[in-house]
């Protein structure tokens, strides 16, 4: 007689309801993760190749797909088995994720460096910065401007920032620049719209707003101490149709004698994000159009400051949101979206476009726009050379604008250039850096004719 094999016994109730429910949150974390990458396929924070998020996509339809048929199909024995395993993998992801999060702080290397050189270094957030001032009784502000595209509903796209507010740079020279801003959100003293005797407009991205430095240590704050009767309207990641619009909107009621057009090597990648912008678009497009920023002030301080509030609250929640995307584990493993360059074949003769129009604009007032090269630090690094400056250098001569090549002028004979870098590293021109640019535009001025205004009385 044939022994019967004895059928294991079925696991407790609740064990079974436990692994039931192990795998009903496996496939609906699975539906949420090809949400959140479809989203972000059509929604992406910067430009990044989009096979990340389609491999997620399928990752995730296949993990779904797997739970539910385990759900339905799988003995409860195997389930109570396989969702214990689930668990204590999951657990012990987000277990390490959270420690990673609260407990290994990374120290930048700047702050390594700076440690090495016995140089203080501010390790605070730009975000405890604010909120240091604040509890003192200062009413600050992180640094926000139109590289965030706030208003893209056919309403207002700002140019400047929040006006006569105290607003906190980033860190790369070790400390926290802080600047007060002027009428429009600008890094200048206040009051210099309203004498009407402005000469010279410089336009540009971060290095014309004077990121990393005081505020009396930046390119135009150098050009006012040689006594060069200067704003500037230049902010952090602005592109040549920013730049462009920036003319518009604050040069052209001005109608100084010069403009002075700073390009940096990233301004095609700039270009290319800019252009998805409709508005922006109609100041290349359109020859009269105009949003009156310069009129508009208040209501642009509402919108930004309506923005840092919401990016306060956001940032409230960030260490909740970064444990759950498990950002830490994923950054060591490079389990990232990869960036995707940022400019295109279209963007170079819009660039040419652009110039010819801010040329045009600025000779019907009857001023001179000259044109500033500065470079960058993987030039005198490792030798990485500009891959548009020969375009660039070309474009702008063919136009008849004059050129200050920063280069050739500045960096090129300087027996150190990475001396002009903060802790000889990528990033902004430290004080000596912009003090030397400023000089050099400044002589080039000065030899084409134009007298500061020491010289005049």
């Amino acid at each position: 007689m044939i022994k019967e094999i004895d059928k294991p016994e079925e696991p407790p109730k609740i064990a079974v309801k436990f692994a039931n429910t192990v795998f009903l949150f496996g496939i609906l974390y699975s539906i949420l993760l090809i949400f959140y990458a479809t989203y972000k396929i059509y929604n992406p924070p910067e430009p990044v190749s989009q096979a990340f998020y389609i491999i997620c996509i399928i990752y995730g339809g296949v993990i779904a797909t797997l739970f539910g048929f385990g759900l339905k199909r799988l003995s409860n024995n195997l389930k109570v088995n396989l969702s214990v395993l689930f668990f204590t993998i999951g657990i012990t992801v987000y277990g390490f994720e959270t420690y990673l999060e609260i407990f290994q702080e990374e120290k930048s290397q700047r702050e390594i460096i700076a440690k090495q050189m016995d140089i203080p270094y501010d390790t605070r957030t730009i975000m405890e910065v604010v909120d240091d001032l604040r509890d003192s009784g200062v009413d600050a502000y992180p640094n926000v401007g139109p590289w965030q595209h706030l208003t893209e509903n056919d309403v207002i796209y700002n140019l400047g920032g929040i006006s006569n507010s105290t607003t906190i740079l980033g860190n790369e020279s070790g400390y926290y620049p802080v600047i007060e801003t002027d009428e429009h959100g600008f890094n200048n003293p206040k009051g210099l719209y309203n004498k009407n005797n402005v000469d010279i407009v410089l336009t540009g991205d971060s290095f014309t707003e004077g990121i990393s430095v005081h505020s009396n240590e930046s390119i135009s704050a150098v050009l006012r101490q040689l006594f060069f009767n200067v704003i500037s309207v230049g902010k952090s990641a602005n592109g040549p149709l920013i730049e462009l619009a920036a003319l518009k909107e604050y040069a052209e009621p001005l109608k100084p004698k010069i403009v002075v057009w700073l390009y940096y090597i990233n301004d095609f990648e700039e270009l290319h994000r800019e252009l998805q912008s409709s508005i922006l678009r109609k100041y290349l497009n359109e020859d009269d159009f105009s949003q009156n920023l310069i009129s508009r002030q208040d209501e642009i301080d509402g919108v930004l400051k309506n923005y840092v509030q919401i990016e306060e609250e956001r940032l409230a929640n960030q260490s909740v949101i970064r444990i759950s995307k498990l950002y830490n584990l994923r950054n060591r493993i490079n389990l990232t979206p990869t960036p995707t360059p940022k400019h295109t074949s279209i963007s170079t003769p819009i660039f040419r476009d652009i110039l010819k129009k801010s040329k045009q604009m600025v000779s019907d007032w009857g001023g001179k726009i000259y044109f500033v090269y500065l470079p960058g630090f993987e030039r005198y690094s490792i030798g990485n050379e500009d891959l548009f400056r020969d375009f660039v250098m070309q474009t702008v001569t063919d136009l008849n604008i004059p050129i200050i090549d920063i280069h050739q002028v500045v960096f090129d004979p300087h027996p150190d250039p990475l001396s002009l870098f903060p802790f000889r590293m990528y990033g902004h021109y430290n004080a000596e850096g912009y003090r030397l640019v400023a000089e050099a535009i400044g002589k080039r001025l000065e030899a084409d004719g134009y007298v500061p205004i020491e010289s005049r009385e």
